[in-house]
């Protein structure tokens, strides 16, 4: 803690320190972490939902391009190829769609974490101001007081000058 001594009031001015600063930089520090965790999350997630576009699309191609080779004359045993093929491209996609809620969820989790951690911050945050706001106050108040003692002073110098 830092004191300044003013030598025209002989009073000392005490520097604003916030007792729970060490507990704020922590929330502060959490915060981001849950900022970075729910970032990632939405990535991973992102990038599920990506997978998944791009397997529809090359199964609706897929089923288009078939429909077409039967059309040609294409032989039995490439169509049946191209039908396991695709069941197990459906079968990925389940798992996949299952892995895609899986993220959803973790995204969420992560969403709600953030949320905590951006709550607590705040809350300390508007503490430190409420206590700010009062130091200021308070000194305003002996500033006020030292100077209406220098006035009376003055004042008595001259009464009795």
């Amino acid at each position: 803690m830092r004191s300044i001594v003013c030598w025209r009031c002989r009073h000392r001015h005490m520097a604003f320190r916030f007792t729970l600063a060490p507990l704020l930089r922590l929330r502060q520090s959490l915060e981001r972490q849950r900022s970075l965790a729910l970032q990632r999350a939405a990535m991973n997630l992102h990038r599920g939902e990506e997978a998944m576009a791009h397997l529809q699309r090359f199964l609706a191609e897929s089923t288009r391009a078939d429909s077409a080779s039967l059309a040609e004359g294409r032989r039995a045993a490439e169509l049946h190829f191209a039908t396991l093929l695709r069941a197990q491209l459906h079968v990925v996609r389940d798992q996949l769609q299952e892995e895609i809620r899986r993220l959803a969820e973790l995204r969420n989790q992560a969403a709600l974490a953030y949320t905590q951690a951006m709550r607590e911050r705040e809350v300390l945050e508007a503490l430190r101001a409420r206590q700010h706001h009062a130091y200021q106050q308070e000194q305003a108040h002996n500033q006020q007081r030292q100077l209406d003692d220098t006035f009376l002073l003055q004042r008595w110098h001259r009464r009795s000058g």
